[in-house]
């Protein structure tokens, strides 16, 4: 089963001689109970997709099926089994914390509401601040209730985007448990978009990068670090700096830098070049203090895509 179906979707602004495709046709599927990551650098398409499928923009062309459903047709279907949380569309800042998500639960026709709403500040540690004004919270404390929001009505798709701007490191670990726990227990289908890449790694089951208004792939992190053929490796020498730099240079070694007595490059993993380059180090007789190698992370698999697309 697909919650979300996407098909040669597209978006342009602006006049006709002026027109700018913001979404190119894209089209892409996320299945039943997967939380599905939707990344891009600034201005790649993401917002503009996003807000298409959320009903907050119109398609110039395509499909968009949301749980089953035609949004448009079936809006008040979808509308009561979705939701969306970001930190970027302020609340009420006149209104409580309370106060807004009464109005929400209203509009979501969520039954014994004050239960749900107690529940919800319980889980996000807002229970203290439940009478304050949102214009009075910092910007962690309405990010937390921004995703009380989305959970107001046990949504069975949610939209999350950047959903822990903000929030302090122990209290966006115990979110990312939150969001995981809940998804397990209710088969939540969540389109997830973040710029913590430590955070999609962890959370999401397939991963999708927009630039330029077009997908360009999707796959499991694993699969998109395995696409970088190189690991990073940072020594600390004891002595004889001048002379190992002068080897890996030799080699043909990319040296990213080297101070003092530290010295970090990139190595291909073909043909175990990696292997057979420590093993000359050592060889020759340099001494270490230390040695790291950094396998590629979801990071550097960004910054591949967003370069590569320049």
């Amino acid at each position: 089963m697909k919650d979300i179906e996407v098909k040669n979707l597209r978006k342009t602004f602006g006049r006709k001689e002026k027109k700018v495709i913001a979404v190119d046709d894209v089209s892409f599927y996320v299945n039943r109970g997967e939380i599905f990551g939707f990344l891009g650098p600034n201005g790649a398409g993401k917002t503009t997709t996003i807000n298409m499928l959320t009903g907050l923009l119109k398609k110039d062309s395509g499909e968009i099926k949301l749980l089953g459903k035609d949004p448009i047709k079936d809006w008040e279907y979808v509308k009561n089994k979705s939701n969306v949380s970001t930190a970027y569309f302020p609340m009420s800042g006149v209104l409580t914390i309370r106060q807004n998500l009464r109005v929400y639960a209203g509009l979501y026709n969520v039954k014994n509401r004050e239960k749900k709403i107690d529940s919800l500040l319980e889980i996000f540690e807002l229970t203290k601040l439940g009478n304050t004004k949102v214009v009075n919270l910092s910007s962690g404390e309405q990010t937390r209730t921004a995703l009380c929001k989305g959970l107001i009505n046990d949504p069975k798709l949610l939209f999350l985007d950047e959903c822990t701007v903000g929030l302090d490191p122990d209290i966006a670990e115990k979110t990312r448990r939150i969001i995981k726990e809940y998804q397990k227990k209710n088969d939540c289908t969540i389109l997830f978009t973040s710029h913590y890449m430590y955070e999609v790694e962890e959370l999401c089951d397939r991963i999708a990068f927009i630039d330029k208004g077009n997908i360009i792939r999707i796959a499991t992190a694993d699969q998109l670090k395995k696409e970088i053929k190189k690991h990073t490796i940072e020594l600390k020498v004891k002595d004889k700096h001048g002379e190992l730099i002068k080897f890996l240079q030799d080699e043909n070694i990319n040296i990213i830098f080297a101070e003092n007595n530290t010295i970090i490059f990139d190595v291909s993993l073909e043909k175990d070049k990696i292997y057979k380059i420590l093993n000359k180090i050592f060889t020759k007789g340099f001494l270490l203090d230390d040695l790291h190698i950094k396998k590629p992370t979801l990071d550097d698999v960004f910054i591949n895509f967003a370069r590569s697309r320049k």
